[in-house]
């Protein structure tokens, strides 16, 4: 099975690009909660000539948005953009695990990542997980290109997935690790020891970091006040068990909301309460608190503005994170442990992709608002169908859940074997750090109930059960070799 050419390498391509052109649907866009902040934040950053956002939303897809819509495309330009950007991600992550493994077995869980109807859905979208799941991996692909090519591309290869892994956090905040890890890993591999070199890796850094503080939410101008209390009240509303346990947070809430106290407090005791169960692992439904207008008035200094809102709710959760660290540890823990064990989320399997029919209008009054002249049933076509798996739902479900429990086995058997030291841990250990990195922020300032977020480290996975299958599918060679072997030498065979 070994080498690029070889037939089964053949097969195992022409099976991936069987898949990508089957998954193929018309460019009709689909509209979700997120979509109308995502449209408004376009036409703002291309009216203000910087990144400029509302509804809370990362300045990277407006931007990507206000290009499109610059050069005259329009909705369904930018969903033929996103299935493009989504054809060279499944090609890029073929290419690399064919590399990587030469082994065509390592090609086929790619091919269920192609498959993968809770990644396709977001081709039709408007929203940023699609594009942060490309730059994302592909900042991946280039770390692994890293290990295995020469010095010299070896500095390029990290180059680019530096610029990457930036580009994924001007997408979405989640990734803001991921440059971090990016950079600590890169360095490592690509260890710079000529002047050249050491510029190449000096010279992304510096473009990462401009692009980061101009394109990311550390760069972007706040329009409204939900994108201005949009990061500290997340981090509070999502605490929110953690806050009412501290008797130095609550004192914090007394002390902000003065006359109201008693009223706030109850308010976040409603909101705690409200919709029990529907975010289990987090323990409650921290949206409830988080678009509670009502707490913004409280809560804000003697101005009554967003900023002294957004500073009080910084003031209370890093209270709260004081007063009970070990909490605060737990929950990361028990968010970062429920994200392996569904690394790969049974998510999108119905059989067309569901439609925010409320905000279909709210979409075409912006874009109205702004010039650009559109029907409603131009936002709503007919239900877009997701993928050929997405038509057996159960089937489905099994499928990504018994790859999300092999995901979890491997990273068990690397670092056993890295450990005993008997396999170098090089390329998983890549693959772990930046899964991790990837969701971490998530599970730290979130939550990972909401199983969307883990979609964009889904062709991580994919890369990682490459590498396991190869490696059961070599140690079983291996021990068929040594059997015969043994047989031949005793005189059987």
């Amino acid at each position: 099975m070994r080498g690029v050419a070889s037939p089964w390498a053949v097969l195992a391509w022409a099976a991936l690009l069987v898949a990508i052109a089957v998954s193929f649907r018309p460019a009709v866009p689909i509209i979700w909660g997120d979509t109308p902040s995502f449209v408004e934040s376009a036409f703002r950053t291309l009216e203000a000539g910087r990144p400029t956002v509302a509804g809370g939303r990362d300045p990277g897809y407006p931007a990507f948005l206000a290009v499109t819509f610059a050069f005259g495309g329009d909705l369904g330009t930018v969903v033929r953009l996103q299935q493009a950007a989504w054809v060279v991600l499944m090609l890029a992550l073929a290419a690399t695990a064919q590399a990587t493994t030469r082994n065509a077995g390592g090609l086929v869980p790619i091919i269920l990542v192609a498959t993968y109807p809770g990644l396709l859905l977001f081709r039709n979208v408007l929203t940023a997980d699609l594009l942060f799941a490309v730059f994302l991996n592909l900042a991946v692909a280039g770390l692994l290109v890293a290990t295995f090519v020469g010095k010299a591309a070896r500095c390029w290869a990290v180059a680019a997935a530096i610029l990457c892994a930036a580009l994924a956090a001007c997408f979405r905040s989640q990734g803001v690790l991921v440059p971090i890890a990016v950079v600590v890993v890169g360095t490592c591999l690509a260890r710079p020891d000529t002047s050249v070199r050491l510029a190449v890796i000096a010279v992304s850094v510096a473009a990462a970091l401009a692009l980061l503080a101009a394109g990311s939410r550390f760069g972007a101008s706040n329009s409204d006040q939900a994108s201005a209390v949009f990061v500290p009240k997340t981090l509070f509303c999502n605490h929110l068990n953690i806050v009412l346990a501290s008797d130095a947070a609550r004192h914090e809430i007394v002390s902000a909301a003065g006359d109201r106290a008693d009223a706030t407090m109850a308010r976040l005791a409603a909101n705690f309460a409200a919709e029990p169960g529907r975010w289990p692992v987090l323990g409650f439904f921290g949206d409830a608190c988080l678009f509670d207008t009502a707490l913004d008035r409280d809560l804000a200094d003697d101005t009554g503005n967003a900023v002294g809102a957004a500073a009080a709710y910084r003031r209370i959760f890093l209270a709260a994170v004081r007063d009970r660290p070990l909490a605060y540890a737990g929950k990361f823990v028990r968010q970062m442990a429920y994200g392996a064990s569904i690394a790969w989320p049974p998510y999108g399997l119905d059989p067309a992709i569901p439609v925010s029919t409320d905000d279909v209008p709210h979409v075409s009054d912006i874009m109205t608002r702004h010039g650009r002249s559109v029907q409603p049933i131009d936002l709503q076509g007919g239900p877009v169908r997701i993928g050929l798996l997405s038509d057996f739902p159960g089937i489905s479900a099994y499928l990504y859940r018994a790859l999300s429990t092999a995901f979890v086995i491997a990273v068990i058997f690397w670092t056993v074997a890295a450990v005993r030291r008997r396999r170098s841990l090089t390329r998983a250990g890549i693959v772990m750090v930046m899964w991790a990195a990837s969701i971490a922020t998530a599970a730290g300032a979130h939550t990972l109930d909401v199983w969307r977020y883990l979609i964009p480290a889904a062709p991580m996975v994919g890369l990682m059960l490459s590498f396991f299958t190869v490696e059961l599918a070599e140690a079983v060679a291996c021990r068929d070799c040594r059997r015969t072997y043994g047989l031949r030498r005793s005189g059987i065979e």
